[in-house]
């Protein structure tokens, strides 16, 4: 077996990474407008000037907060490879792994985002594009699902249902700490059967 190298990371990345991980932990305890920029430099042990270097506005935080979970979570490698072999069990799997996620920290990141996207232009346009992302990729595991490589209106449907299932599931158990996850599960499990 051979041994892959990756490059170690930067000390620029590595700062930004903590800046990302500290900024999230604040925007999830105080919310994103009661987090400022010193608080999260305090925090992160990074200069104000540096940290504005790295990200001029606290939009670019989020932004780059984001643009790192959409990657964790589409986990695009996998769908596209499931898709391209027609692995029907692939396909299920990533799809309900995909919202079924009990990550209280994420959930209330996902929900203060969405809400500070009703007031912030340039955070709407982020939550819009990660959106539309998501939609895309559950549009084509749908059609993937019922066997056809071009998506159609029955799976925009499907994933429409799918992407209301997981926003409804988040909000219950970060608003109302109920627990959903077995009602959601049946409900995108009757997604998935319909998906023939």
């Amino acid at each position: 077996m051979t041994k892959i190298d990756c490059p170690s990371p930067t000390r620029a990345e590595l700062r930004r990474d903590k800046i990302k991980e500290v900024a999230r932990r604040l925007f999830v305890e105080n919310g994103f407008h009661a987090t400022g920029i010193a608080a999260i430099a305090k925090e992160s042990g990074v200069a104000v000037q540096q940290l504005y270097r790295d990200f001029p506005a606290k939009e670019d935080i989020i932004a780059a907060i984001v643009a790192a979970d959409c990657e964790r979570i589409a986990d695009q490698d996998t769908l596209n490879t499931a898709l391209a072999n027609r692995d029907r069990a692939g396909i299920i799997g990533w799809l309900t792994t995909m919202p079924c996620r009990k990550d209280e920290s994420g959930d209330r990141m996902f929900l203060e985002i969405a809400a500070e996207a009703a007031r912030n232009e340039r955070i709407r346009s982020i939550f819009l594009d990660v959106r539309e992302q998501a939609f895309a990729n559950i549009s084509r595991a749908f059609a993937g699902l019922m066997g056809s490589d071009k998506v159609e209106d029955e799976h925009r449907t499907l994933a429409q249902a799918f992407t209301i299932i997981s926003l409804g599931s988040i909000c219950a158990r970060t608003l109302h700490h109920e627990v959903v996850k077995p009602a959601s599960d049946k409900l995108i499990q009757c997604l998935i059967e319909g998906a023939r």
